[in-house]
């Protein structure tokens, strides 16, 4: 499958032009499932209990390190649930655990609640014993912007950097501007009158939110983790990562940047079919299984025999 079939097979099986959110949510939902592979199968799932969250666990058990992962979806739907053939996929590859977290959505609730839970996640990982040099931060879509706003919350309010960011297509730029959201238009799922869309849920009408939060790449970082930003070559976010990467590498932060041939957004979830999407998804696991194991993370990546007990690892 080409990236033309995939998406002439996705607007078959969902309308990104209507107003009912749930129906979309639904049809999401399906398509995702009905790409799931037998990998689903061989990872062990465990909610939290009373938090919105699931642990996604190599068969082996529970690993020393953990990926903090931010779902897709527009910030309007989507769950850890609907994701779990990219999260399964990135455990059997990487044999590192994840934490999914499914954070309040809009209509409900706009920005910055997404941010705020997604703050709130790192903290009870770090509460619970993990040091944050053994924690990487993972989203794509949505979940990768949440990804880059959660890194400027810990500059901003002195938390400790994870030591890992992996970063799937986020919006870096809400204006909308950049070049690729014109080039791409034709190839991509997602389209302007899209993300104008997310916008007009996400943010509120009103202004009330700290803007360095939602464009956090126009703020300058002392310390950035070491991190992959992934994009589709026909990805109207294309620019948006180009762009995010190049001010980072500027600064002289230890960033890299993988730009996929032939994937549009989200291709990761469908890797099933789509070639592309198997190459960024094999491509991401190795960017985590290599960055806990670098020399430099070896000496970190552990949580104590105290802190062991205390998590119940």
């Amino acid at each position: 499958m080409d990236s033309s079939e995939l998406k002439a097979l996705f607007l078959q099986r969902v309308s990104l032009g209507g107003n009912e959110l749930e129906a979309m949510s639904q049809a999401f939902s399906a398509l995702y499932r009905s790409f799931q592979t037998d990998v689903v199968t061989r990872v062990r799932c465990s909610p939290v209990e009373g938090k919105p969250y699931t642990w996604i666990d190599p068969p082996l058990g529970r690993s020393n390190a953990v990926s903090l992962f931010f779902h897709g979806g527009g910030y309007t739907m989507g769950s850890t649930d609907d994701h779990l053939q990219l999260i399964s996929s990135l455990v059997e590859g990487s044999g590192i655990s994840v934490l999914g977290v499914d954070y309040r959505l809009c209509p409900n609730d706009c920005f910055p609640a997404p941010l705020d839970d997604a703050e709130e996640a790192y903290r009870w990982l770090l509460a619970q014993g993990y040091r944050s040099k053994v924690i990487a931060v993972v989203g794509i879509s949505a979940g990768a912007t949440l990804v880059t706003q959660l890194l400027h919350r810990c500059q901003s309010k002195s938390l400790s950097m994870p030591l890992l960011a992996l970063v799937m297509a986020g919006v870096m730029d809400f204006s909308y501007g950049r070049e690729s959201v014109a080039f791409n238009a034709s190839d991509d799922l997602v389209s302007l009158q899209r993300l104008e869309a997310v916008s007009a849920h996400y943010l509120p009408g009103d202004g009330s939110y700290d803007s360095r939060d939602l464009f956090c790449i126009q703020q300058d970082y002392t310390s950035y983790p070491r991190t992959l930003f992934q994009v589709g070559d026909r990805e109207v976010l294309l620019s948006d990562a180009i762009a995010c990467f190049s001010t980072l590498k500027r600064a002289g932060h230890d960033v890299a940047l993988h730009v996929v041939p032939g994937m549009i957004h989200c291709g990761q979830l469908f890797a099933r079919d789509f070639l592309p999407g198997q190459r960024a998804t094999a491509e991401a696991a190795l960017f985590l299984r290599e960055g806990f194991s670098a020399p430099n993370a070896s000496s970190v990546c552990g949580v104590g025999d105290s802190e062991k007990k205390k998590t119940g690892h």
